[in-house]
């Protein structure tokens, strides 16, 4: 088989086209051919499919995990594993256009790029200064797929080093949905106590998910006014299925709808 070839007219579709009429497999063979050099990529291609599943999945795992299926090396394990990361430095580097953060669409925007195709749980506080610039976005801790571990002392130290006014704290569940569980309500409960005792006004916890953001402020566990925690976060394992259900429901944004919404995103922190 004319090997060369066949890369060249790939490459040539893609100069044409873009990605937009290309199977998941054939986006996962050109991109091969960086790394893989007189070798049908084809079969390689095919074969980290079936491994993972998917491509969102083949463009998710480490490059350990990918150096397990036959044909892969080093430099195209590494070339794989670079292409969710790069993209997620991407997202951030939209969102950090401006400086100053407007609004609740603008902040999920920002904190969604925070997280794009993470597989572990991360926490990071976004440190705000006058005018609500963003003077800092500091990662905290760094878990796995269901549990991060995090202190109060390290969110504050973050805030404290760049003479924050205000914050936004920011984690994800990269397996699930975005609803807060009674350790993510804990969790902040005792840093909004922590930062108001220091004059540090905590606006929000969004919470991250593959298809959907939480936002304790929009849930109503997060008072708007003084960024304290409201009574149903300080009671929220007393609170009924069917309130916590409502908290959800008023806290939960799917993904896309703060593009669309995010001329009309109010003052939501203003």
């Amino acid at each position: 088989m004319d090997h060369q070839g066949h890369r060249e007219r790939l490459r040539q579709r893609f100069r044409r086209s873009g990605l937009e009429a290309f199977a998941p497999h054939e986006a996962l063979e050109l991109l091969l051919t960086y790394a893989i050099p007189r070798r049908d990529t084809k079969p390689i291609a095919y074969a980290l499919l079936e491994r993972f599943g998917s491509l969102h999945a083949v463009l998710q795992a480490s490059a350990e995990e990918l150096m397990q299926v036959e044909g892969v090396g080093e430099s195209a394990a590494v070339l794989i594993a670079m292409m969710t990361p790069l993209f997620r430095a991407y997202r951030r580097s939209l969102e950090e256009g401006t400086d100053v953060i407007k609004n609740y669409f603008q902040t999920v925007r920002y904190c969604e790029a925070l997280f794009e195709g993470e597989r572990y749980e991360k926490f990071y506080v976004v440190c705000l200064g006058n005018g609500m610039k963003r003077l800092n976005t500091a990662l905290i801790s760094t878990g796995d797929v269901t549990e991060v571990r995090v202190y109060g002392r390290h969110v504050l130290s973050a805030l404290t080093q760049c003479n924050a006014l205000g914050a936004v704290i920011a984690h994800n569940h990269p397996s699930g949905i975005a609803r807060p569980s009674q350790e993510d309500v804990a969790l902040t409960n005792r840093i909004a106590a922590l930062l108001d005792g220091v004059g540090i006004k905590l606006y929000d916890h969004i919470i991250v998910a593959p298809t959907e953001t939480f936002s304790f402020r929009r849930g109503g566990l997060l008072g708007a006014e003084t960024g304290a925690v409201t009574e149903a976060a300080q009671h929220f394992e007393q609170v009924l299925p069917a309130v916590r259900d409502e908290i959800y429901h008023n806290g939960t944004t799917k993904k896309g709808e703060c593009r669309q919404c995010e001329e009309t995103g109010g003052d939501y922190l203003l």
